[in-house]
């Protein structure tokens, strides 16, 4: 086992903790959300992190994965966005939307999701196996 193999055991490992901890937010997100008020929003709020280590887990292609998980880190980003300019507008202390977004992307759940992404890419690089071989599981 040569040293780009254990950084792809460990790139791999640290993407599924993250997709882990996007998954459980994402179920803990439903626990507590209006569905009543912007449906779709909260709907995807919900059920996009809720994907994220069922992605990881079942997915055998690295760049689909990584498209993937890419939609999945945008899409929450934006639902979570959303649904954080929607209580800051109600509660009047909004400034601008740039900033709303730029705080929730400080979010743990959506550094997260980012962090899939991110790890991903990195242990798509260390994988030094062709690409028509390739896929984020298999270590031969």
């Amino acid at each position: 086992m040569t040293l780009r193999d254990l950084s792809w055991i460990a790139l791999r490992t640290a993407a599924g903790v993250c997709a882990l901890f996007v998954t459980i937010r994402g179920f803990l997100g439903a626990y507590g959300i209006e569905f009543r008020t912007d449906t779709l929003i909260s709907a995807l709020y919900v059920v996009l992190p809720c994907c994220s280590f069922f992605i990881f887990l079942f997915v055998r292609r690295a760049r689909i994965e990584l498209l993937v998980h890419a939609l999945i880190a945008v899409g929450y980003l934006s639902a979570f966005s959303f649904l954080d300019w929607r209580t800051c507008s109600s509660f009047g202390y909004c400034t601008t939307v740039a900033a709303t977004v730029l705080t929730t992307l400080g979010a743990k759940p959506v550094l997260a999701a980012f962090g899939v992404v991110a790890f991903s890419v990195a242990a798509m690089l260390c994988d030094d196996r062709p690409v028509a071989e390739s896929t984020s599981h298999s270590m031969n």
